[in-house]
């Protein structure tokens, strides 16, 4: 596993694989209880390709990082720190909460973007009860829960939170141990701001839609959807009806679903595909 170069690029810390690469640069954004860990194995698929990736506010590195409310203020820390690597040439890449995030920042960073990739994010799920802000709110109190506890090892978290993902893919384990490995503090508590984390999963599926940004940039924006959401029995987290909303909000997106979860998704080779 190639090993990322860390570093504090405008107050966030940040992951980057091949730093001196030319060409276009990869400016990865993560889901809500995830780190720049979760694309260590898109950047090993990208040689020669720079590859960014922030610790959002209130995880990981930047656990500590003081940033403005909701998707707004994660996207003003983004694009700090793309002025401060002097990026001008971005495929903005976005994984769940990532997703909704990357049309913000995209709409900041204007004709500096080349493409905008989704994964499972960018399209809202279909609007049902459980997208209604206080259910948002109370169900992701419930699900952030092992979050406030402390494990003994990476591999009790992968059991504890990632097992069902990964279960008809144990040659991921490996995979995910090192996200988890990353998250957790010398103690074994996860580094995350859950009241944060709380208010973002808030802001993500209840909040105003963030596609309907993209329409005024001339850019490719291609999502890629999960056929499952957590696991393999799951239904999808986007269906097909979100995405027909979705492309009334921008027409021009291009769109595949593919044979993964919500998880197991950041590993297809159709990401990598479609990044380059």
């Amino acid at each position: 596993m190639t090993q990322p170069e860390r570093r504090d690029i405008a107050g966030l810390t940040c992951a980057e694989w091949n730093a001196g690469a030319s060409g276009p640069a990869v400016l990865a954004l993560h889901g809500l209880t995830n780190t720049s860990e979760v694309w260590r194995a898109l950047a090993e698929s990208l040689p020669g390709t720079r590859v960014i990736a922030p610790d959002l506010p209130g995880r990981g590195g930047s656990l500590t990082t003081r940033a403005a409310p909701g998707l707004a203020g994660h996207a003003a820390e983004v694009v700090r720190v793309a002025d401060e690597c002097g990026l001008d040439d971005v495929v903005l890449v976005g994984h769940s909460m990532g997703g909704y995030l990357a049309p913000l920042v995209a709409a900041k960073l204007a004709d500096r973007v080349r493409k905008l990739v989704l994964l499972d994010g960018g399209v809202l799920p279909e609007p049902r009860w459980t997208t209604k802000r206080p259910v948002v709110r109370a169900l992701w109190t419930l699900w952030t829960r092992p979050l406030t506890r402390t494990v003994p090892d990476a591999g009790t978290f992968v059991d504890q939170v990632e097992g069902r993902a990964i279960a008809l893919r144990p040659d991921l384990r490996p995979r995910l141990e090192q996200w988890a490995g990353y998250l957790l503090d010398s103690s074994g508590r996860p580094r995350v701001d859950r009241p944060r984390l709380i208010d973002d999963a808030v802001d993500t599926l209840a909040g105003r839609p963030t596609l309907p940004l993209l329409a005024a940039l001339d850019v490719p924006v291609h999502v890629i959807l999960a056929e499952h959401d957590g696991d393999d029995a799951a239904k999808p987290f986007i269906s097909d009806r979100g995405l027909k909303i979705g492309r009334t909000q921008l027409p021009r997106l291009t769109a595949e679903r593919i044979p993964a979860n919500h998880v197991t998704m950041l590993f297809h080779p159709s990401v990598a595909e479609a990044v380059r």
